[in-house]
């Protein structure tokens, strides 16, 4: 019979993996929004005019672009940056009790302290799509959503017990999702 602390690691490294891939996903989508409005809004500049429109289609496309573009290098940066973020909120909602919010401050703080670094040391933030207040504002959320995703995944499994209350699980039902009394 498998350990269960080897369950209890295993649900963490896979919540740990569904946040960082959702942080990554939504970062991208984030971060090509505002690098297209930042075009649009260049492009009817140089005409002299209104911005430009991009097509839903040519906006899809482009994030898709963007995507399999970025995925890599703003994949390992930004889950070595939640990694690290997630070891201090692990420790911090073990004594404070608000699990949820302490694991979305700290992906929100994880993004921005990310960025943060990388502009004084590099000089740029590396990710365009951040370099305004609003698309640093928009990666911070994203950080917060991984953070929440992560937190709730992770979170102690409950099962009710009628009425208004519920028991904690065992370890082979947290691991299976409830299945198991």
């Amino acid at each position: 019979m498998t350990q269960p602390w080897k369950l209890w690691m295993l649900r963490r490294i896979l919540a740990f993996v569904v946040a960082a891939a959702a942080m990554v996903l939504l970062g991208s989508i984030a971060h090509s929004y505002f690098v297209q409005q930042a075009w649009s809004v260049a492009a009817g500049h140089a005409y002299g005019a209104a911005p430009a429109a991009i097509p839903f289609t040519d906006r899809i496309s482009w994030a898709a672009h963007d995507l399999a573009g970025i995925f890599l290098p703003y994949g390992a940066v930004t889950s070595i940056a939640l990694f690290v973020a997630f070891l201090i909120a692990g420790a911090l909602a073990r004594f404070s009790g608000f699990r949820v919010i302490v694991f979305g401050v700290a992906g929100a703080l994880a993004l921005f302290v990310l960025f943060a670094i990388m502009r004084r040391v590099l000089g740029t933030v590396g990710i365009f799509g951040a370099r305004g207040p609003a698309g640093l504002a928009a990666q911070m959320v994203v950080g917060a959503v991984a953070g929440v995703l992560f937190a709730g995944l992770t979170g102690p499994r409950r099962l009710s017990s009628g009425v208004g209350g519920g028991r904690r699980a065992s370890a082979a039902s947290d691991a299976l999702g409830g299945i198991v009394p």
